[in-house]
This record gives C-alpha cells, sequence and structure tokens, in this order.
C-alpha cells in the first residue's frame, strides 16, 4: 500500500487566498473543481485562524457523483489551524474514503461551522497523478478493506431478556478525537462494555476499522453511527447501512429529511447535548415525534445536563415515548474528564446483537447510569409492563416495584409527567422498594437515584441535580383503557 507524501510531485487545482465577510449568503462556501483524468490521490489544504465560537470552518470533498470522499475538522482551541486531507486510490487520510478518483467536477466545501465574525483563510486542492494498477476495491482510511460495510451483528440469542452496557457517543481520529479506533475498542473492553457506538462527526470511514478492531478483540458489539452536526444542534444516527448526507443547513435538504432516511435504513436518531451553547439543539424541521433517543446525560455538560431531563420530562408528558441516554462525548481517552465509562447507557436486550440493541433502544428500554443497577415495573388488575411499554389502567391502583442496586445511601425519586410523586432514601443493602399509587392517572412514570447528602443547602428532596446523579430508568406510560396507543414495535 501507498501512502500519501507530500514530496510526491501534484498539480495545483485550486488556490485560493481570502477573507470570509460577513454577510454571506448560505452556511457553505462550495467551489466546483475540474478533476483531470488519470489523477490518483487529491490532497485538501485550509488554513485559518481559529476563534473558538466565533470563526471556526470545516473543509469536506465531495466527487462528480455527490458522494462524500473525506473531511477535516478543527479540535483543539483558539489559534492557526493547517487542516489537511487526503483522498486516494489505495490510500485516505482518518475522515476520508479510499477509491478510485473520477474524472469531472469535484466539490470543495467550506462548511461555515461558525461564522459571526470576519476572518483570513487560504484554500488549496492539488492532484497527484495516479499510479498504475491501483486497485479498484481500495483500502479504507486505516487500510482496510470494505469500510463501507456496515458491521456485522454477532448475534447471539438470549434466553431470557438481558441487559447491555455501553458507549453510545465518542470520537477518533476520523473527526476531532485524538486515538485510533483500535485504542478505544480496547478501552471499551477494558471497561466491560457489551456494545460500543464511535459517532465520529460526518463520516462513515470508521465503520469498517471499528468493526473490525471489534471482531479482532472478540467484541464489543458495534454500531455504525455518525454524528450529524448542523449548525443549529447535533445529533447522532445509529444504526445506519450507508452514509447519509449530513449537510443539511443548506437551501433544498433539512434535518427531517434526514431523520426519515435514517429511519429508512432501519437506523435511530437521537439528539445530543440539547442545551450546549452553540450547540444547543435550536432545529425546528425535526419534529419530536421522529426523534427516538434524547442524550440526557453527557459527561462534559454538568448543569446543561439538568436542562436536558427537563427536556425529556416535557416531551414524555407530551405523549413522546423517546428513551433517555447517556454520552461521555469522548475525545481523548487519556483525559480523565472524557474516560470512558464514567457515565453508560444499559439497554435491555432479547437478543445479543446489533441488531438486538437497536430494537432495545428503539423500544426505550434503557437506564442511564453511573454504575448503580435500576429497573422499574408497573403492576395492576393482573397486568404489567417495563421499560418503554404501556400498562392500561383500570379501576384499581398501580404497584411500582423499583428494583435497584447501589453502593451509597441514596434518595430515591419518583416522577409522574416530570412531577415528583414519591421521594425516600433507600440504603445499599436494600434491593427492592414496592410503592403503590392507589389514585394512578395516565402519565408516564419514571425513576431517578441520587447520592444522599447532609449539605444543609440542600434540605427535603432538594438535593437532586447533576451533581448528585446516579441513576435514571427510562418511562413506563399509563394509558386509559379505551386508548389504543401503541409504543412503535408492539404488537
Amino acid at each position: 500500500m501507498t501512502a500519501p507524501s507530500a514530496d510526491r510531485p501534484g498539480t495545483v487545482l485550486l488556490d485560493v487566498a481570502d477573507v470570509l465577510r460577513q454577510p454571506l449568503p448560505g452556511e457553505y462556501l462550495d467551489r466546483v473543481v475540474d478533476v483531470p483524468a488519470g489523477t490518483g490521490e487529491l490532497r485538501v489544504e485550509l488554513d485559518y485562524d481559529k476563534v473558538t465560537d466565533r470563526f471556526q470552518l470545516y473543509a469536506a470533498l465531495i466527487d462528480p457523483d455527490g458522494v462524500f470522499r473525506g473531511h477535516v475538522q478543527c479540535p483543539g482551541g483558539p489559534g492557526p489551524r493547517e487542516l489537511r486531507f487526503t483522498v486516494g486510490e489505495r490510500h485516505a487520510s482518518p475522515g476520508a474514503i479510499a477509491g478510485p478518483i473520477p474524472a469531472g467536477a469535484w466539490t470543495l466545501r467550506i462548511d461555515l461551522d461558525r461564522f459571526r465574525e470576519d476572518g483570513p483563510y487560504a484554500l488549496r486542492l492539488i492532484a497527484v497523478p495516479g499510479e498504475s494498477g491501483a486497485p479498484t476495491a481500495a483500502p479504507d482510511a486505516e487500510g482496510r478493506t470494505e469500510a463501507s460495510a456496515a458491521p456485522a451483528s454477532g448475534a447471539e440469542p438470549a434466553s431470557a431478556p438481558s441487559w447491555l452496557r455501553g458507549e453510545l457517543h465518542c470520537h477518533s481520529v476520523h473527526s476531532d478525537g485524538r486515538d485510533g479506533v483500535d485504542a478505544i475498542v480496547a478501552e471499551a473492553r477494558h471497561r466491560g462494555f457489551d456494545f460500543l457506538a464511535l459517532s465520529d462527526h460526518f463520516t462513515w470511514s470508521h465503520w469498517g476499522p471499528l468493526a473490525e478492531a471489534a471482531t479482532a478483540a472478540g467484541g464489543p458489539i458495534v454500531l455504525p453511527s455518525i454524528e450529524v452536526t448542523t449548525h443549529r444542534g447535533h445529533g447522532n444516527a445509529h444504526g445506519l447501512r450507508e452514509w447519509v448526507d449530513v449537510y443539511v443547513d443548506g437551501p433544498g435538504r433539512g434535518a427531517g429529511e434526514l431523520v426519515r432516511e435514517v429511519h429508512a435504513q432501519g437506523g435511530l436518531f437521537g439528539v445530543n447535548h440539547p442545551f450546549s451553547g452553540q450547540q444547543a439543539w435550536r432545529r425546528a424541521d425535526v419534529p419530536w415525534a421522529e426523534v427516538d433517543l434524547l442524550e440526557v446525560v453527557n459527561q462534559g455538560q454538568d448543569a446543561n445536563n439538568d436542562a436536558a431531563i427537563g427536556l425529556w420530562d416535557r416531551l414524555l408528558a407530551e405523549g413522546h415515548d423517546i428513551a433517555p441516554v447517556a454520552g461521555t462525548d469522548c475525545h481523548e481517552l487519556g483525559d480523565p474528564a472524557q474516560r470512558l465509562g464514567q457515565v453508560v447507557t444499559a439497554v435491555r436486550v432479547a437478543e445479543r446483537s446489533a441488531e438486538g440493541l437497536l430494537d432495545g433502544l428503539r423500544r426505550a428500554a434503557t437506564v442511564v447510569t453511573r454504575g448503580a443497577e435500576l429497573e422499574l415495573r408497573l403492576r395492576s388488575e393482573g397486568r404489567e409492563a417495563g421499560l418503554g411499554e404501556h400498562l392500561e389502567l383500570g379501576a384499581g391502583p398501580v404497584e411500582l416495584e423499583i428494583d435497584f442496586r447501589i453502593d451509597v445511601p441514596c434518595a430515591l425519586f419518583v416522577l409522574r409527567d416530570g412531577l415528583m410523586w414519591f421521594q425516600g432514601d433507600v440504603e445499599p443493602e436494600q434491593s427492592r422498594l414496592v410503592v403503590v399509587d392507589e389514585e394512578p392517572v395516565a402519565a408516564a412514570y419514571r425513576v431517578e437515584l441520587h447520592r444522599r447528602s447532609d449539605d444543609p443547602r440542600h434540605w427535603a428532596s432538594a438535593w437532586r441535580s447533576h451533581e448528585s446523579f446516579e441513576a435514571l430508568t427510562s418511562f413506563v406510560r399509563t394509558v386509559h383503557r379505551t386508548t389504543s396507543h401503541t409504543h412503535e414495535g408492539e404488537s
């Protein structure tokens, strides 16, 4: 395999040095460049001075058929940025897709991710002639073949429903992370994860390396995922079979169309860190009825997680059966603040496979936890329902059976449509609590665990925040007998 080299001679097809000035119509600056026949490698170079949240650019390359072939981001703090990536017949940089370089009109895109002040930039596209005998089935961005193939499910039927725990939001060198795919898979194995979704921004170049690394390591289950990085919010697409067009900030295409395409592939879409400053979710073109998951705990978001949980409660009260999930959003394994495993999503599955995992997420059979175990079932008049399910109400009371395992004394909260319905103290030597709602209503019930504190600032039940959080369940919804409301996937 021949790696790209800056020393190999090439032809400069585009060389622009300019200043981006407001107002600039549109969210992307596209330059169409004619690439000659016989090209074996394209190099993209973007230089600018990053001003955090005010002047921040990404670069991407799209082939004449409209197929995404690569991108580069700008990790780190403010200052000069020299962003480089290579797309070649035999090799591609992380984040890019190796393969034949067809002649014709290629699009070199600058994504104006943050453009709230003027700034200079330089953009170049360099073509290097191809070599004879270049393969038509090229290696992927880490030198492995068939990067576009979705990871195999490795189905392991379970004799009874079981729980899988793992990570749904982290990044590698294929976008703005610091670590290679192999290192992330090894860390996931070290942490005892059952599943891993590597959700690099924009690209699918990590899918093949992820599947191969997980297979070589004997697990975990992996999901082909992408973090959809729009200018008005971020979201994760999980369980994809092929890349979807993530550029939804221009005219003629919105995020709603992208979400429907994700669903058409059998995948799921979740909103990430919905209150994260300039990355907060502000899109009106995705109905909440089409959102499958909501990241209610993100390791780096602190008090924003309280707002995210509050948003989820409001959506539950409005009747949206959205699954709560967590993510460390890890970009660097060696940073203790981003360490994998500090918060995980646990999913109840009928089959230990990628499809079983997606089905459990789709059914909202989830628990978000920092280590505690937590479960909720509702019973009434011989009927029962678990997480993500609906229980038909009769004339009698509803019994809530709450199972848990904790290492420290905790306060346990039951919320009904987001309002505090019950609070009690539980101890590590306990494992079950049963409470009865004598006057149940049609509502979404859920449970939270928080570490107890004697801090006088947090009297009564006010000690419930991101600082004390230990775990929360998804919902169990009670419905009136005349209601025909059925959760997606139930019969």
